[in-house]
């Protein structure tokens, strides 16, 4: 029996655009501003789908076209204006570079911060911590400081990271777009994998191929 991880019905998500910074301000505050003041963007408009257990899916759409809205609406990191929207399962989402690692810590530091905030215990976090450092290849950059990575080499660490435990549901943006091809072969055979195990992945780009 088929079962779905995500499930997404009519989902409506607008944006003001403010004409100068201080209306925005206003607006953060709750105080309500002149519609006179702003402009709306329609970046989801009554959008829907429904993801199985196991499925890989691709969203591919032109920049500006609001892939990256619907995945902040699926991740919890948004609210919808309008529409339902049902996650069954936990999510790792891989959005953009320079979040979610301190840029001051190393490498294994991230590693272990990450792990630990999702609640592994210390023995599963130290054998994680050797998959992980394998699997990036980092060698010995994994000791230095976050901010002297490159973009791949950020990328390498944040998806093995994030996939080091399988997740119900992982969200690919075009993160892996920093990788070299090898790499990006590399994390298009372990998304094979996570499948393989029940997990779902949702990938998004703006190109096909």
């Amino acid at each position: 029996m088929s079962e779905q991880t995500i499930s997404i019905d009519s989902v409506v998500k607008t944006f003001h655009r403010f004409q100068h910074p201080g209306w925005r301000a206003l607006d953060a505050l709750g105080i309500r501003v002149p519609k006179s003041k702003y402009d709306e963007f329609v970046a989801l408009h009554k959008v829907s789908l429904s993801i199985e257990r196991g499925e890989k899916v691709a969203l591919i759409g032109r920049n500006g076209a609001g892939k990256s809205t619907l995945l902040r609406v699926i991740c919890g990191q948004m609210r919808p204006d309008s529409g339902r929207v049902q996650i069954a399962g936990n999510v790792q989402a891989l959005m953009e570079l320079g979040t979610g690692f301190h840029p001051d810590f190393t490498g294994i530091d991230n590693i272990r911060s990450a792990l630990a905030f999702q609640g592994l215990s210390q023995a599963r976090v130290d054998r994680a911590i050797d998959e992980i450092v394998d699997f990036t290849e980092l060698e010995d950059f994994i000791h230095r400081p976050i901010r002297e990575y490159s973009a791949g080499m950020y990328a390498r660490l944040a998806f093995a990271v994030a996939t080091a435990v399988v997740p119900d549901i992982l969200i690919v943006d075009e993160i892996l777009g920093a990788g070299d091809a090898y790499f990006v072969g590399k994390c298009i055979q372990r998304m094979r994998n996570l499948t393989s195990e029940g997990a779902t992945v949702l990938f998004v780009s703006h190109d096909m191929s």
